[in-house]
């Protein structure tokens, strides 16, 4: 298989909230993948100097502003989530500057590279079209709020609204290249990683 980025390799990673994605991310960067989060860049653009504060004060109203005037996470989820509108209107802030940013960092990345990609909207944001290869980690609805719960920060309705938000995991399953099972032990989720990560290196290679 022809990689789509001057011989450099892009593996999309997604899954519902609590599914483990990033616990996914860091087990390839462990095999030797390259590894970056849309969420890491995304808080770029929700910290206190960010450059869209304006626009996030447009959306959603000075509430989310603390006394310091620096927006925070949790007041823009908690309305996001509770208000469809509001919600579409900060991923259409959002996305592009996620995917300008993740476009620089895929292009400084040297030729022959795997890059490890962690997208919860991968399907839904049309960034799929831009890997080679997409993983979706699946996982049973009750272990992923008990993952979630044990994290804190989020109730169980903050919960539910995050996941009615995006795609259905089966329908996200049917789209993607690999699906892994993320319900029991670590050792059972790296060994599919392993599996997958070589499968992937046997086909750049042939």
């Amino acid at each position: 298989m022809t990689p789509k980025h001057n011989n450099k390799t892009l593996i999309g990673i997604t899954g519902s909230i609590g599914s483990g994605k990033s616990t996914v991310l860091t087990m390839f960067g462990e095999l030797g993948a390259e590894t970056i989060s849309s969420d890491s860049i995304a808080r770029r653009f929700t910290e206190p100097n960010s450059p869209v504060i304006h626009k996030l004060v447009s959306i959603f109203g000075d509430s989310i502003l603390d006394a310091e005037g620096a927006p925070s996470r949790q007041k823009i989820a908690a309305l996001a989530f509770s208000d469809k509108t509001k919600l579409n209107a900060l991923n259409e802030l959002l996305h592009p500057l996620v995917r300008k940013s993740f476009v620089e960092f895929l292009n400084s990345r040297e030729d022959g590279s795997i890059i490890a990609w962690e997208v919860p909207l991968l399907f839904e944001t049309d960034a799929h079209t831009l890997c080679d290869y997409t993983v979706t980690v699946a996982v049973k609805p009750e272990v992923a709020w008990e993952r979630v719960k044990a994290r804190g920060g989020m109730d169980k309705e903050d919960f539910e609204k995050r996941n009615l938000s995006q795609m259905d995991l089966e329908k996200k399953k049917s789209l993607s290249d690999f699906v892994v099972t993320n319900d029991n032990q670590r050792e059972e989720l790296k060994e599919q990683i392993v599996i997958i990560y070589s499968k992937i290196k046997q086909r750049i290679q042939s």
